[in-house]
């Protein structure tokens, strides 16, 4: 034993004895990118009851408060993915924009739409409008309800940077575009479970916002924009809209009853006619 020994314990070599043991395949999928984002943070939001935050407040919390984050990038990956395999427009944009190759090694021929995004961080108000402008050609409306929540949404990323890179300490440039009140002592983050609750609000009225303004994008370039494409094939049209509808659909909302005006696809059709002049 040397001096070298005297500040802590001194430990040995550990290896991964089977990475595939940290993985498993996911099942029962939901159909839409809607549902997905519900089944990933139903978990965090409606399962994790506030008696368990007492118990295990800090490390419980801030794990929870980046699911809900994560949950929330992962919908625009899953969205701008089924967009780029039903757009024709989306796809002549995307086709000038770089890609990770591993996006193609890795994942499936029906996962590369999605995987094309896999490294691009949606965790901030302007990658998630610049990205869309860029790969689908879509400006978000600016008195819209996503363009109003984009900015909360990215007071909640302020506040993910110090779970996920700096041990929950804020850092000073977060500190300051948060807007925080000053202090000589380090700002630590310490999600509450009513604080938790309130960023899942905001991320799901976020996710919300963007599925219905999409929706209506794309139903607008398949009564109007595509049609004068080349591609264009008017034998396909009701298949086409039919996937649109169903991508966008939540089987979620509309079993509940949170559907404003939920229709059938053939009562959706008929309103589309009728509303384009078709």
């Amino acid at each position: 034993m040397t001096w070298k020994n005297s500040v802590s314990r001194a430990g040995s070599a550990v290896a991964i004895a089977d990475v595939n043991a940290y993985v498993s395949s996911a099942s029962g999928a939901a159909r839409s990118p809607m549902d997905r984002y519900y089944a990933a943070t139903e978990g965090i939001l409606v399962k994790v009851d506030s008696a368990y935050f007492s118990a295990y407040p800090k490390e419980i919390s801030s794990l929870l408060y980046v699911g809900l984050i994560s949950a929330t990038e992962n919908y625009f990956r899953d969205t701008l993915g089924f967009i780029l395999r039903v757009c024709p427009i989306a796809r002549t944009r995307a086709a000038e924009e770089k890609v990770q190759f591993g996006s193609f090694l890795w994942g499936g021929a029906d996962l590369h739409s999605r995987t094309a995004f896999d490294f691009i961080a949606f965790s901030s108000a302007k990658n998630v409008s610049e990205t869309l402008a860029k790969f689908i050609g879509h400006q978000i409306k600016k008195n819209g309800v996503w363009s109003a929540m984009l900015p909360e949404y990215d007071r909640l990323c302020e506040i993910r940077h110090g779970i996920v890179h700096s041990g929950l300490v804020l850092s000073g440039k977060n500190a300051l575009r948060l807007d925080l009140v000053r202090t000589k002592k380090s700002m630590v983050v310490a999600p509450s479970y009513a604080t938790l609750q309130e960023a899942g609000d905001i991320c799901t009225t976020l996710v919300q916002a963007a599925n219905n303004e999409l929706f209506e994008a794309m139903v607008g370039r398949w009564a109007v924009d595509w049609r004068k494409l080349p591609s264009w094939d008017k034998k396909k049209a009701r298949t086409v809209l039919k996937e649109v509808f169903l991508g966008f659909r939540s089987d979620r909302d509309a079993t509940i009853g949170a559907v404003s005006n939920a229709l059938d696809f053939d009562s959706f059709v008929k309103e589309i006619k009728v509303d384009f002049n078709l």
